[in-house]
C-alpha cells in the first residue's frame, strides 16, 4: 500500500531581514494583512490565511540561513490531515533529525540546507465571485463596469524558487514525500508540484554556478491579470523597483510582475497559472530566453517569444 502524504502547498514562509522597518513597509504596500508586529518582526497573511513572516536576521529563533543578509529562513508546507505528519516524520527520520512540536508540527532541514516544516494546513477555502469578460459573440457583463484595481490583494502563496548547485538533489529530496515534476529543463532545473492535482509548481529549483543555494523569488496569486498590473503599478508609485514584468510565462501560462524586495530576492504577483492532475505528462524544454515569456516588459532585449518546441516525457 502506497503512503499518502497529501502536501497541499506552501502554508507559511519566514524571512530573516536586515531592516525590519523596510520589510514592514514593503509588505504593507504588497497588500498582505498585518496580524501583529513588534521589535521581533511581524506576521502577515494572504486572503486565504497563508502566512508571510519576518524576523531580524540575527534572531536565534530562526533556522540557519542558506545565504548572508536578508533571505528566506523557513518554509512551512501544509498537509490535509494530522496523520500525514506522522508519515512525513517517519520518512525523514530515516536519515536526519526531525523535531516534533507540541502541536504535532514538524521541523527539519532539507538537502539544500533550508529550514522547512510541515503542519495541518491553515489555509481557508476562497469563494471568489466569477470573473466576467465580454468577447465577440459572448456579452456577459451588461450595464456593469469592469473591475479596476488600484493595488493588489494577494489571495494565496503560489510557489518559491531557488538557484541551487544541483537541482536533482532537491527533486530527489521532495520526491520522497510525493512531489512531482510538472516540467523540466533537462540537466538544468525542475518545476515541482506538491500533489498530483494542484498548482503547476510549488517549488522550482534551477542550477546555478555556485556552491551554495540562493533564494530567487516568492510568488503570490492574485485574481486576474488586471490585478497583477494594478499591483505592480502601485508598487512602482511607492518607489519599489520592478525586477521584470508585466508579462506572461510560456511555462505555467501565468501572467506576472516581479518586484525587487528587501527579502533577498524578488516577490511576484501572478495570475491564471496552469493547474495539473495525474493525467499530466512531464514536458522538457531547452533553456533560453525564448521560453521565459510569451511577452514581457522591463526585460532585457533577449527576452522574446518562444521558438523552442517541447516534448513529453
Amino acid at each position: 500500500m502506497s503512503i499518502s502524504f497529501n502536501v497541499q502547498g506552501i502554508d507559511a514562509v519566514t524571512f530573516g531581514v536586515t531592516s525590519r522597518t523596510t520589510a514592514a513597509k514593503f509588505l504593507d504596500h504588497w497588500g498582505l494583512k498585518r496580524l501583529k508586529s513588534g521589535k521581533y518582526g511581524a506576521n502577515y497573511i494572504c486572503a486565504d490565511g497563508t502566512e508571510v513572516n519576518f524576523r531580524d536576521h540575527k534572531s536565534k529563533t530562526l533556522p540557519k540561513a542558506i545565504q548572508s543578509g536578508s533571505t528566506v529562513r523557513e518554509v512551512i508546507w501544509g498537509v490535509e490531515k494530522k496523520s500525514e505528519l506522522k508519515a512525513i516524520a517517519e520518512e525523514f527520520l530515516k536519515d536526519r533529525p526531525v523535531k516534533v512540536l507540541k502541536d504535532g508540527t514538524l521541523r527539519l532541514v532539507d538537502d539544500m540546507g533550508l529550514g522547512i516544516g510541515f503542519r495541518v494546513s491553515q489555509r481557508k477555502e476562497l469563494k471568489p465571485k466569477p470573473l466576467t469578460y465580454n468577447r465577440p459573440g459572448d456579452d456577459v457583463r451588461i450595464d456593469t463596469p469592469a473591475t479596476f484595481y488600484e493595488r493588489a490583494e494577494p489571495q494565496t502563496i503560489s510557489h518559491i524558487v531557488f538557484g541551487v548547485p544541483d537541482y536533482r538533489i532537491i527533486e530527489k529530496f521532495y520526491g520522497r514525500i510525493g512531489f512531482l515534476a510538472t516540467d523540466r529543463y533537462p540537466g538544468r532545473g525542475v518545476f515541482l508540484r506538491a500533489a498530483k492535482r494542484g498548482n503547476h509548481h510549488n517549488l522550482f529549483a534551477m542550477n546555478i554556478d555556485a556552491k551554495k543555494p540562493v533564494f530567487n523569488h516568492l510568488a503570490f496569486k492574485v485574481r486576474d491579470i488586471h490585478e497583477v498590473i494594478g499591483g505592480g503599478q502601485f508598487l512602482n508609485k511607492q518607489g519599489w523597483k520592478t525586477a521584470v514584468g508585466p508579462g506572461r510565462h510560456y511555462i505555467s501560462s501565468a501572467c506576472f510582475w516581479y518586484v525587487q524586495s528587501p527579502f533577498g530576492g524578488a516577490l511576484e504577483y501572478c495570475a491564471d497559472e496552469d493547474i495539473m492532475t495525474e493525467k499530466w505528462k512531464t514536458r522538457e524544454f531547452e533553456v533560453g530566453p525564448g521560453i521565459f515569456s510569451e511577452w514581457t516588459f522591463n526585460a532585457d532585449a533577449d527576452f522574446k517569444a518562444p521558438t523552442a518546441s517541447s516534448k513529453e516525457k
